[in-house]
């Protein structure tokens, strides 16, 4: 989730907005090929995924609004090779994936995605608001609800029968949850937590980026985050950690001394204990496939995530990219 006043909502004009709480369309199918539960930027970018592989009839059902989690307040920027020789070779060659998506999705994406190309030290980025993405992602999109809970699942013979929901019952085809921490009611022992993350967006200003500390976005405004606050899980945006921000902006860029705020907030990123995502099928439900724990990574790698996803239901099989993102790497140390 996100707490505080964030930037994203206040770039959407009305339209865009409305899109991301459509509430539950009188032609909903209960039935569907694919069922993605979770709104966020993975679950959307999977649905769109499977609908382009053409699996038939795409649903997504999301809790609160598109966006409501994690997705909403992260950065939006897409950075593969800023993550060189930190992550391991094979995630990052995955972060690589998801920009060569992303531009593809704008490319052929009715309306596009808002995709904004960036270019810094000669590096292939480009950033997006995370917001305007998940509205026109969901334009295109067949099956939409927002304000449905999926609350358990009826398993038998190995695979999900039906989900029960708050405004009743579906008998989906295959089922993808992207809900960013795994269902508890999916009985999974699975490790998962949130990490919190401070971010800032400064007034327009005609003052250069310092670097890496922060980015220049529209109007002239400097986008800076996100903190990683371990253990303080309170939804709350700390006015102390914003400060500290603040007099690292102004270490590295003296001229912002009295350059206003205009928004801060806090995210809480969903995260396993190595901070790689989980891309899998459930254990025991041959219908039924888990993406969760993006952590920082979850905007760059929606749509490689999703296009990983749909090429699974299509062949049967996962790809060798997301072998590295199986559960079966904590049951091998746990």
């Amino acid at each position: 989730m996100t707490v505080g006043h964030v930037l994203w909502p206040d770039q959407l004009d009305d339209t865009e907005r409305a899109r991301l709480t459509p509430g539950v369309p009188p032609d909903l199918d209960r039935a569907p090929d694919v069922l993605v539960v979770g709104g966020g930027i993975v679950g959307c970018a999977a649905a769109a995924a499977c609908q382009r592989a053409g699996l038939g009839s795409v649903v997504v059902l999301e809790r609160d609004r598109l966006g409501a989690g994690a997705s909403g307040g992260a950065a939006g920027l897409i950075q593969p090779e800023a993550h060189e020789g930190i992550d391991p070779p094979a995630f990052v060659e995955f972060m690589r994936r998801g920009l060569v998506a992303w531009t593809e999705l704008q490319a052929t994406w009715p309306g596009g995605v808002g995709l904004l190309p960036l270019e810094r030290q000669g590096q292939a980025q480009a950033r997006v608001n995370p917001l305007r993405a998940l509205s026109r992602l969901a334009t295109g999109l067949a099956g939409v609800a927002t304000g449905v809970g999926v609350t358990s699942i009826v398993a038998s013979g190995g695979a999900i029968q039906t989900l029960e929901t708050s405004i009743g019952e579906f008998r989906p085809r295959n089922v993808v949850f992207a809900t960013g921490i795994p269902p508890a009611f999916l009985g999974l022992d699975l490790p998962a937590f949130e990490v919190k993350g401070h971010m800032l967006c400064t007034a327009p200003t005609a003052l250069a980026s310092p670097g890496d500390l922060a980015t220049s976005i529209e109007d002239g405004r400097l986008l800076m985050g996100g903190t990683l606050d371990v253990g303080d899980n309170e939804r709350v945006v700390r006015r102390e950690v914003i400060e500290r921000m603040r007099a690292d902006l102004v270490s590295g860029l003296p001229a912002a001394e009295g350059l206003a705020l205009d928004y801060t907030w806090a995210c809480f990123r969903p995260a396993h204990p190595d901070h790689l995502p989980v891309i899998d099928r459930v254990p025991g439900l041959s219908n039924a496939w888990l993406t969760s724990g993006h952590y920082k990574t979850g905007i760059m790698l929606a749509p490689a995530t999703g296009k990983a996803l749909a090429d699974w239901l299509v062949s049967g099989s996962p790809s060798p990219e997301i072998a590295s993102f199986s559960l079966e790497r904590f049951a091998a140390v746990g």
